[in-house]
């Protein structure tokens, strides 16, 4: 009986963590770097043996694509409304991180500044380490819901009123894959990550997604809808969109 490739985490010598995927429609196997983890998607059935000779011919070039460290010490993250700042700070014992929010007389002329203390006890850790990389980056997204949800959801909650659209409601939950859904009960959810994007890109989201409550697919119809929402700039929105880098992953 051929042994096939199963959904898994595993750590490579080389490459580090490798997470891979099976998916039922993918054809071929594709390795790409999520962070600092190595994500491959493999066809349902693909044969082990066919699995680990692809990562053998594609370690060098996954070793030259790296990414580097995204996070330190001393960093600073700014957005357009709100800053993340990451730093070492008296935290609870049974924690590594404790958050504050500066919203009486923020710096820097935002809105708030988000402080990530980390436990003092990984001063010594190497932080560019995939673990502790990883680590920072939980780290930033748990600040960025809560400003998403603070300051992201009234702005959809405002662009719904001006075209006269009323979701069910409004949700912020991170996810990787999208930066919003729209559910068949008119419930909408917006990623987090929303709170990197300058607000014409932001807002672009909110109006895809409050297109999705009149046209729950692609089709013509909905670009027809959505860019009139955008006032004729779907097509540049969305390519602005896709090339944006986020400073998370």
């Amino acid at each position: 009986m051929i042994k096939t490739i199963a959904t898994s985490r595993y750590r490579h010598p080389v490459l580090g963590n490798i997470h891979v995927k099976v998916h039922g429609t993918a054809r071929t196997i594709k390795a790409r770097w999520v962070g600092q983890e190595v994500c491959v998607t493999v066809p349902a059935g693909c044969p082990y043996d066919y699995y680990l000779r692809f990562i053998d011919s594609v370690q060098a070039q996954l070793v030259a694509m790296r990414p580097q460290p995204a996070f330190h010490i001393g960093q600073t993250i700014d957005t357009p409304l709100v800053d993340f700042t990451i730093r070492y700070g008296d935290t609870d014992p049974r924690s590594d991180v404790r958050m504050e929010k500066r919203t009486t007389d923020p710096l820097r002329g935002k809105l708030a500044n988000y402080t990530i203390n980390i436990n003092r006890r990984l001063e010594g850790c190497d932080h560019t380490e995939a673990p502790i990389q990883e680590f920072m980056n939980r780290c930033v997204i748990k600040a960025a819901i809560n400003a998403a949800s603070t300051y992201i959801v009234p702005r959809a909650r405002q662009l719904a009123d001006h075209i006269g659209r009323r979701p069910l409601g409004w949700n912020v939950k991170e996810t990787k894959h999208s930066l919003g859904k729209c559910s068949s009960t008119g419930i909408i959810t917006l990623s987090p990550r929303l709170i990197f994007l300058p607000e014409d890109l932001a807002d672009f989201v909110i109006y895809h997604e409050l297109a999705h409550l009149s046209e729950m697919n692609h089709s013509a119809a909905f670009h027809d809808l959505c860019n009139r929402y955008c006032h004729g700039r779907e097509a540049e929105l969305h390519a602005r969109v896709k090339a944006f880098r986020f400073p998370v992953f």
